[in-house]
Formats: structure tokens, sequence, C-alpha cells
């Protein structure tokens, strides 16, 4: 394995998804894929050409970032939603803003959080997602806040349709209201939060009006219908989560000793229960609250293709489960509590700041002996340039001793020869499994010989 072939199929599934995307939004999503790809393209090449060989071109990274950008992007208005004008921003209603922002977003993502993050040694948080914030937040909400009577990173219209604490409920008249007249709040009721999904996700409005005046009896196969198969509003990667999970699905059996599956499955499983655990505090449709934040746009492409970025999370897999939980927890917990529904996408920086942390937790244990582990197929490459790790964590579980070679390497590095003692390099037998595993072709068996050999002459 390397990490262009790794990257070569991740920018396969990613272009699969987003061509699939023009299927629910039209040529503006393809558009909006080849401006993200164009501009972090370009900024790569001139990041390249300042940087010199601190900042080596690298194409293929910067088509999947730009690709992730896109993806991750909010678009499609349904009609649902053309009811009230004042609920519309700009930026969903067509016009130049919709392609700006993704350009702005490649723009400061590859330079700021990819080019120039790099030269501290590692990548802290996500560079897609921690740019989105950044740009969103810092440029678009205040304009929202000035023409929609909105705050921060919160738009108006979240809390007085999906309040997840106080979901409406029917009053004698059939009327919806958020308080009943002696001031008590009411607790989830099925029919509204359904309606309100169907006219947010839908491209039919009439079926959420359908469900409030209670001509559909059962709106879940309709939910269901939304939120599984085809979206028309929300992020461009979470068009359909049945066909972003078979494609990440796909993905991580092709690779899954390098992608980190493990962060995909705790994070799910987790933001699964904690939605549970909301229905038993809040009331309500518990399959309702766990459809809406399992598969509302952010959820499902954040889960495959952001949350598993190597780079920005933890190489144990102990770690990486808990990173997993704590995104989850996070995410339910921000999206109630606060009304921002992109929780997730706060909550993965959030997490990825945690990495430092996480990456000391479910370190191997250095054996005195032997162990046996299991190694993938090999074939002979034609020779490869090294480069900069990109913390899989498959160096930890192919060490015959139970070492952590990157992570020597690291102390090494840094002088820390107490660490680099504490790490067990004396117990390395040479076996050559670490490079053997490594995508970024690092010799991480020379590293840890010498490493070991200078331990051992002190």
């Amino acid at each position: 394995m390397t990490k262009d072939l790794l990257m070569q199929y991740t920018l396969i599934a990613l272009f699969f998804i987003a061509l699939l995307s023009y299927y629910i939004y039209g040529l503006e999503s393809l558009v909006i894929c080849l401006i993200s790809v164009g501009v972090a393209l370009g900024c790569d090449i001139l990041m390249s050409m300042v940087m010199g060989s601190k900042g080596s071109s690298n194409k293929m990274s910067a088509i999947v970032f730009g690709l992730i950008v896109a993806l991750s992007y909010s678009l499609g208005l349904t009609p649902g939603m053309m009811y009230d004008p004042a609920l519309v921003p700009p930026i969903l209603n067509g016009g130049l803003e919709q392609y700006l922002y993704p350009a702005l977003i490649s723009a400061v993502g590859l330079i700021v959080f990819k080019k120039l993050q790099g030269l501290s040694g590692r990548k802290y948080v996500n560079p897609a997602a921690v740019a989105k914030l950044l740009i969103l937040g810092l440029l678009f909400m205040p304009v929202m806040s000035t023409l929609y009577n909105t705050s921060a990173l919160l738009p108006a219209d979240h809390d007085s349709l999906v309040a997840l604490q106080n979901p409406m409920v029917a009053d004698d008249m059939g009327l919806y209201k958020w308080i009943y007249p002696d001031g008590s709040y009411p607790l989830m009721d099925k029919v509204p939060f359904a309606a309100t999904l169907l006219s947010c996700y839908s491209n039919n409005a009439s079926l959420g009006y359908f469900v409030t005046i209670g001509e559909v009896e059962d709106p879940l196969p309709a939910v269901l219908d939304v939120m599984l198969l085809g979206k028309y509003h929300g992020w461009i990667g979470g068009f359909s989560s049945i066909i972003v999970m078979a494609v990440g699905i796909a993905l991580f059996l092709v690779a899954r000793d390098y992608f980190k599956w493990r962060i995909t499955a705790a994070y799910l499983v987790s933001t699964a229960v904690i939605s549970v655990v909301m229905s038993g505090i809040f009331g309500g449709d518990i399959l309702l609250r766990m459809l809406f934040h399992l598969f509302m746009g952010s959820s499902i492409f954040l889960a495959f293709f952001m949350a598993t970025d190597p780079a920005t999370t933890p190489m144990t897999r102990l770690g990486q489960i808990i990173f997993g939980v704590g995104l989850g927890v996070l995410t339910v917990l921000i999206q109630t509590y606060t009304g921002f529904l992109g929780g997730s996408i706060l909550a993965l920086v959030i997490m990825n700041l945690t990495c430092p942390v996480l990456d000391r937790i479910g370190l191997p244990k250095p054996s005195s002996t032997r162990v046996k582990v299991k190694l993938p197929k090999t074939k002979q490459l034609q020779e490869t340039m090294p480069t900069d790790c990109m913390r899989c964590g498959k160096c930890l579980t192919a060490c015959s001793m139970n070492l952590a070679p990157i992570v020597i390497k690291e102390a090494a590095d840094k002088n820390n020869w107490t660490k680099v003692e504490k790490l067990g390099a004396t117990y390395c037998n040479a076996c050559g499994f670490c490079s053997l595993v490594c995508p970024a072709r690092i010799d991480l068996k020379a590293a840890v010989t010498a490493a070991k050999e200078k331990i051992e002459s002190m």
C-alpha cells in the first residue's frame, strides 16, 4: 500500500458520489465540485512554488481535498422552504454566493490548514472542517444575522422549525404551538417533527402538509425514503445516505487496514445511543430522532469521509474508538442544546484537538519475545519517494515486537531518548515489517534500529 494508492481509492469514491449528486442537485453541484477542485489545485501549485521543499506539491491530495470541500457544502432548496422567503438565505437561493463560498473554503483550507499547518509537523484539525466553520462563521453568518435575524452559526429557522428539546404538539384547535397557554413546554410529537423533516428534505412540499393535517396516517415510510434515499437540501455529499454508506463501506473493504473504519462505526453507534437518551429526556418518537441525527445532511458523509481523515485522527485503535464515541456524543448534544444542526462538523474540530492525548491511549506494550502478526500480501514496487507520515497507525499493529515504530522515530527525531527507551526500542529485532506496511514509504526499520543503537551506546 502507498499513500498515492490510498488517495486514488478515495478519489474514485468521492468522484462517484459527486457524479451521482447531479441526480438531486443538477448542474450546480458539479460546477461547485469543479470550482473547489480547481481552486485547491491552483493553491497547491502556488504554495509549492512559494514554500519549495517545505511544501511540495501533492496534486492528488489537493483534488481529494477540493472534492471533500464541495461535497461537505450545503446546497438545494426544497419547495417546502419556499413558503417563507425570510428563511431562504442567499447561499441556498442561487446566485454567485453558492460558488463563492466553496472557493473561499478551498483556498483558506488548503493554504492555511493544509500547507501552513503542516509546517508544525502534524495537522491538528481537519482542514476542510475548520475552514468551513471559519468562512461561514466570519463571512456568511454575520450577513445572515443582519438580513434574517440569526446569530453566530445558528440560523433562526433551526430554532423555530427543529427544536430538539421541545418540538411542537397540536392544541385543541389543531394548531401547532411551542408553549401551552399555561406556559408549560410540550414533549416531542411525531406528526410535526415528521412534517418538518419532509418539508425540509423532500422535493414534494405537500407531503409535510398532508402529514400535518392528518391525511397521512403513518409518515415514517416517507421520512425513511427522504432520509435514506434522497435529500433535496443539505450537504451535496449527503444527498443519499444509502449511496454514501455503500461507497464508504466498499472503500473500507478495499483497504480496511488503512482506513479508520472504527471511528465511523463508533460514531454511528454512539450517535444512535445518545439519540435514544435524548428521547428519554425530552420524549417523542425515538426512531424519528435517531433518523434525524444519523442521516441529516452533514452526518453520514462526515462519518465516512471526514471523521476518518488519517492525519487528524488518532493512530491507535482504542484512540479511534474513543474519538468516534466522543464525536457522536458531542454532535447530538450540540444539535440538541444549541440548535446548530451542523453540530457534527464543530464536534469534529473539537475532537481533532484531543488527538495528541488519544494517540497515547492504546499504544502496544513492547514485548521481549516475538509475536505473530498478520501481514498483507506483498509485491515488489518501483522505487518511491517517502512522504510525511499520514498517521494511519498500521505500523503499530505490524511490529513483531509490539512496538510503536513511528512514535519511536518521532521521539528520536526530537532527541527524547528517555521516551525512546521507555517505548522499548531496544526490543527491535529489525524484522522490517513496519517499513513493509508503511504507505508513506518511510524507512521505519532504519529509524528504529538507529534509535536502538543510540540507546545501547549510552
